[in-house]
Protein backbone atom coordinates (compact mmCIF):
# COMPACT_ATOMS: atom_id res chain seq x y z
CA UNK A 1 0.00 0.00 0.00
CA UNK A 2 1.14 3.25 -1.10
CA UNK A 3 1.11 6.71 0.59
CA UNK A 4 0.07 9.74 -0.56
CA UNK A 5 1.15 12.98 0.88
CA UNK A 6 -2.19 15.23 0.17
CA UNK A 7 -1.91 18.69 -1.12
CA UNK A 8 -3.37 20.72 1.27
CA UNK A 9 -4.93 24.07 0.45
CA UNK A 10 -3.34 27.52 2.47
CA UNK A 11 -5.28 30.58 2.17
CA UNK A 12 -3.46 33.36 1.46
CA UNK A 13 -5.90 35.83 2.98
CA UNK A 14 -7.35 38.84 1.32
CA UNK A 15 -5.36 39.81 -2.11
CA UNK A 16 -7.38 42.70 -2.88
CA UNK A 17 -6.18 45.96 -1.24
CA UNK A 18 -8.44 47.77 1.29
CA UNK A 19 -10.26 51.19 0.87
CA UNK A 20 -11.24 53.74 2.81
CA UNK A 21 -14.85 55.59 2.56
CA UNK A 22 -14.77 59.00 1.71
CA UNK A 23 -17.87 59.99 3.02
CA UNK A 24 -19.15 61.01 -0.51
CA UNK A 25 -22.45 59.83 -1.26
CA UNK A 26 -25.05 60.01 -4.68
CA UNK A 27 -27.77 58.62 -5.72
CA UNK A 28 -27.03 56.87 -9.18
CA UNK A 29 -28.37 59.06 -12.11
CA UNK A 30 -30.58 57.29 -14.85
CA UNK A 31 -32.14 58.45 -17.92
CA UNK A 32 -30.60 60.61 -20.22
CA UNK A 33 -28.44 63.81 -19.29
CA UNK A 34 -30.11 66.83 -20.66
CA UNK A 35 -28.58 69.66 -22.31
CA UNK A 36 -29.79 73.63 -21.97
CA UNK A 37 -31.44 73.14 -25.49
CA UNK A 38 -33.60 70.39 -24.18
CA UNK A 39 -35.50 72.93 -22.59
CA UNK A 40 -37.40 75.55 -24.54
CA UNK A 41 -38.32 79.10 -23.31
CA UNK A 42 -41.75 77.98 -22.45
CA UNK A 43 -40.70 76.16 -19.50
CA UNK A 44 -38.82 78.72 -17.85
CA UNK A 45 -41.40 79.00 -14.34
CA UNK A 46 -40.93 75.16 -13.74
CA UNK A 47 -37.71 74.66 -11.14
CA UNK A 48 -35.90 72.20 -13.47
CA UNK A 49 -32.58 72.45 -12.46
CA UNK A 50 -29.97 71.32 -15.19
CA UNK A 51 -27.30 68.18 -14.18
CA UNK A 52 -24.01 69.77 -12.94
CA UNK A 53 -20.81 68.69 -14.62
CA UNK A 54 -19.96 64.91 -14.26
CA UNK A 55 -17.10 65.30 -11.31
CA UNK A 56 -15.30 61.48 -11.81
CA UNK A 57 -15.88 59.31 -8.52
CA UNK A 58 -12.97 58.86 -6.45
CA UNK A 59 -11.67 55.48 -4.41
CA UNK A 60 -14.28 55.12 -1.69
CA UNK A 61 -17.66 57.19 -2.97
CA UNK A 62 -20.54 55.46 -2.43
CA UNK A 63 -23.61 55.43 -5.18
CA UNK A 64 -27.12 54.59 -3.71
CA UNK A 65 -29.89 53.35 -5.46
CA UNK A 66 -33.60 51.53 -5.38
CA UNK A 67 -34.41 47.97 -5.48
CA UNK A 68 -37.52 46.58 -6.34
CA UNK A 69 -38.81 42.94 -6.97
CA UNK A 70 -41.33 44.81 -9.26
CA UNK A 71 -38.71 46.91 -10.92
CA UNK A 72 -39.88 45.20 -14.42
CA UNK A 73 -43.52 46.64 -14.90
CA UNK A 74 -42.15 50.21 -12.76
CA UNK A 75 -42.15 53.06 -14.85
CA UNK A 76 -40.65 55.01 -12.26
CA UNK A 77 -37.09 53.13 -12.10
CA UNK A 78 -35.25 55.18 -10.10
CA UNK A 79 -37.63 57.60 -8.96
CA UNK A 80 -37.05 58.63 -5.29
CA UNK A 81 -40.32 60.39 -5.14
CA UNK A 82 -42.86 57.50 -6.48
CA UNK A 83 -44.91 55.70 -4.03
CA UNK A 84 -46.52 52.40 -4.31
CA UNK A 85 -43.65 49.71 -4.61
CA UNK A 86 -42.02 48.26 -1.20
CA UNK A 87 -37.53 47.67 -1.81
CA UNK A 88 -35.00 48.75 -0.27
CA UNK A 89 -31.84 50.92 -0.77
CA UNK A 90 -28.92 49.38 -2.30
CA UNK A 91 -25.28 50.22 -2.50
CA UNK A 92 -22.34 50.83 -4.70
CA UNK A 93 -18.37 51.62 -3.45
CA UNK A 94 -15.88 52.61 -6.47
CA UNK A 95 -12.95 50.76 -6.32
CA UNK A 96 -10.81 53.31 -8.73
CA UNK A 97 -11.91 50.83 -11.74
CA UNK A 98 -15.28 50.71 -11.48
CA UNK A 99 -18.31 50.62 -9.00
CA UNK A 100 -18.72 47.24 -6.80
CA UNK A 101 -21.82 46.43 -4.57
CA UNK A 102 -21.58 47.52 -0.85
CA UNK A 103 -23.07 44.95 1.98
CA UNK A 104 -25.48 47.23 3.96
CA UNK A 105 -26.16 44.58 7.06
CA UNK A 106 -23.41 46.05 9.01
CA UNK A 107 -24.12 49.67 7.77
CA UNK A 108 -28.19 49.47 9.02
CA UNK A 109 -28.22 46.55 11.61
CA UNK A 110 -32.00 47.26 12.28
CA UNK A 111 -32.87 47.77 8.32
CA UNK A 112 -33.07 51.05 7.79
CA UNK A 113 -32.89 51.20 4.25
CA UNK A 114 -35.59 49.29 3.41
CA UNK A 115 -38.81 50.98 2.53
CA UNK A 116 -42.65 50.23 2.37
CA UNK A 117 -45.70 50.63 0.02
CA UNK A 118 -47.07 53.59 1.30
CA UNK A 119 -43.04 55.52 1.81
CA UNK A 120 -41.21 57.60 -0.55
CA UNK A 121 -38.09 56.33 -1.00
CA UNK A 122 -36.82 59.59 -0.41
CA UNK A 123 -37.07 59.35 2.22
CA UNK A 124 -35.58 56.55 3.20
CA UNK A 125 -32.09 57.97 1.29
CA UNK A 126 -32.69 61.10 3.63
CA UNK A 127 -32.96 58.74 6.81
CA UNK A 128 -29.51 56.89 5.69
CA UNK A 129 -27.99 59.68 3.83
CA UNK A 130 -26.05 60.87 7.41
CA UNK A 131 -25.24 57.40 8.49
CA UNK A 132 -23.41 57.10 5.50
CA UNK A 133 -21.64 60.17 6.07
CA UNK A 134 -20.82 58.99 9.51
CA UNK A 135 -18.58 56.01 8.02
CA UNK A 136 -16.21 58.41 6.44
CA UNK A 137 -12.90 56.74 6.72
CA UNK A 138 -13.93 53.41 7.52
CA UNK A 139 -11.82 50.63 6.00
CA UNK A 140 -13.62 48.01 4.02
CA UNK A 141 -12.75 44.69 2.40
CA UNK A 142 -13.71 42.94 -0.59
CA UNK A 143 -15.36 40.04 -0.19
CA UNK A 144 -16.82 37.06 -2.25
CA UNK A 145 -17.71 37.98 -5.51
CA UNK A 146 -16.36 41.74 -5.08
CA UNK A 147 -19.02 42.41 -2.45
CA UNK A 148 -17.34 44.95 -0.20
CA UNK A 149 -18.01 45.32 3.55
CA UNK A 150 -16.63 46.62 7.02
CA UNK A 151 -13.29 45.49 7.95
CA UNK A 152 -13.67 43.58 10.77
CA UNK A 153 -10.19 42.48 13.85
CA UNK A 154 -10.93 39.37 12.21
CA UNK A 155 -9.78 39.67 8.81
CA UNK A 156 -6.66 38.80 7.52
CA UNK A 157 -4.73 41.04 4.86
CA UNK A 158 -1.26 40.46 3.01
CA UNK A 159 -1.87 44.43 2.07
CA UNK A 160 -2.78 45.83 5.11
Amino acid sequence: MTKYNKLRYKSKGNQFPTLFLTGKVEPRKIGNNFSEEDYDDENEDLDVKLPEKEIPPEKGDIQIFLSTDSVSYNPNVGNFESVGLDGYLKANVFDGKGWKPLSLEEFFPRREHYFGKRERPLETYTLCFPTFQSFKGTEIVRTYREHYRIKTPGDESNNS
